[in-house]
Order: C-alpha cells, then sequence, then structure tokens
C-alpha cells in the first residue's frame, strides 16, 4: 500500500479503513460499499477505501446541501459510480446535470468537475482513478 494524502480543501478525509483490503489475502477484497459511506454534518466525506500502487478507490459522502469542491486533476482520469442519493454534477464548462444511483461519468485528465448534493438525503459516489504519479487536486472556482 501506498501513502495517501490529499491536497487541502474544505472535505474530511478518512484514511484508516483503507487497510482492510489487502491483495495477499483475497478474502479481504469482497466489501459492502455501505461500510465506506460516513456521512459528517461539519463537511462531505471522503473515505479512502483501498489503495493499491495503481488504483485508488474513494467513497465520497455528501450530507444535503454539501458538495465536492470544483477542481481538476491535472493529470489523472477517474470514474465516479452514483451510489446512492441525486447529485448535480457539472464537468467543464457545460451545465450541470441531475444524476442519480446507478449513472457514472468518465473523468478525462484535465477536465474540471464537480458534485453537489441537491437532496434532502444523504448522496455517495464511488471515485475510481489512478494514484500512480502521484494525485493532484486543483481547486477552482466553480462556474
Amino acid at each position: 500500500m501506498m501513502d495517501y494524502t490529499p491536497e487541502p480543501g474544505h472535505e474530511h478525509f478518512i484514511n484508516e479503513l483503507a487497510t482492510k483490503m489487502n491483495p495477499a489475502d483475497p478474502p479481504s477484497l469482497y466489501f459492502s460499499m455501505s461500510t465506506y459511506q460516513i456521512f459528517e454534518e461539519q463537511a462531505p466525506t471522503a473515505v479512502l477505501t483501498s489503495v493499491s500502487t495503481e488504483l485508488g478507490l474513494i467513497m465520497w459522502n455528501l450530507g444535503p446541501g454539501q458538495e465536492n469542491d470544483y477542481h481538476v486533476h491535472p493529470s489523472t482520469e477517474h470514474l465516479h459510480i452514483i451510489i446512492s442519493g441525486e447529485v448535480e454534477y457539472t464537468l467543464g464548462q457545460g451545465p450541470p446535470r441531475i444524476l442519480k444511483v446507478g449513472d457514472a461519468v468518465l473523468v478525462p485528465a484535465g477536465l474540471p468537475h464537480g458534485i453537489r448534493n441537491i437532496s434532502d438525503a444523504p448522496a455517495s459516489y464511488m471515485a475510481v482513478g489512478p494514484l500512480a504519479g502521484g494525485y493532484v487536486k486543483t481547486i477552482l472556482e466553480r462556474p
């Protein structure tokens, strides 16, 4: 496992659960996504689900009205999969789109994006992407 330290934003990161999965112990690789759905009233919560040398899984949890910073990853692409709730997703300079459970977005490197929970219920999405070469998140002003 590699050490993972995100750039500062207004989100709260929880890294401790990433050690629950161990590639040398195949039974540990089965997991329930609900284990990583941890919500806080003060800020969006990102729970590091797994980190290997190449692939990172992060469960993002947004309470009602919370949002992930509008940002860009200059050199890494990733995939967002909506696990629960309803969110407003802004990709690039396009208009926001409403996404629901089962919807997904592929985000190329260098394309700004942000997610806002627009419902009265909690919302979660899984971010899947490479960590090799370093994780860089640059916060931008939301359009």
